[in-house]
């Protein structure tokens, strides 16, 4: 059980300073809600319980056991990742298995990506949209990739009938 009262009660605060407290950081918090979270009915998100902690000038850890804050069930099973592979990218590679697509996310001068990729400004240059002009772009780059494998390939059949 959380010790939000005890540690209220030793600092003198009340319920409703730590309500104000945690306003601030999180805003859609109320009086039902803090009231349930220090019973212990539900518990805070990461947000919310920073300014809880914040309003009580405490460690999380002076409010919950650790073991009440591991939310993962001791009878779970816990896969083993693949050697030098986190388990994070692995679910991540899983869920991805089933997706044709690949999502793409870049970060380029803002002033740049708003002139150019204006939707009047990709229909002067040819395109549709910015996906459009993307597909247009690795399509390009496929495309000579395969010329150089092609090359490559050509090459090492070459050596191997020169030996």
């Amino acid at each position: 059980m959380p010790k939000y009262k005890e540690v209220m009660f030793v600092k003198g605060i009340m319920q409703k300073e730590v309500l104000d407290g945690v306003r601030r950081a999180d805003p859609r918090v109320d009086k039902p809600l803090l009231s349930k979270i220090v019973n212990g009915i539900c518990l805070p998100n990461k947000p919310t319980l920073d300014g809880i902690c914040k309003a009580l000038s405490c460690d999380v850890l002076d409010i919950y056991d650790r073991r009440e804050l591991d939310l993962i069930p001791s009878d779970t099973p816990v896969a083993t990742p693949t050697e030098g592979v986190n388990p994070h990218t692995q679910r991540t590679r899983r869920r991805r298995a089933d997706n044709p697509f690949y999502n793409l996310t870049v970060e380029i001068p803002r002033d740049v990506a708003e002139r150019v990729f204006d939707k009047e400004s990709l229909r002067k240059l040819g395109y549709l949209s910015v996906t459009d002009f993307v597909r247009h772009a690795v399509d390009k780059l496929a495309a000579r990739l395969d010329k150089i494998e092609a090359k490559e390939k050509a090459a090492a059949g070459d050596t191997h009938d020169g030996e």
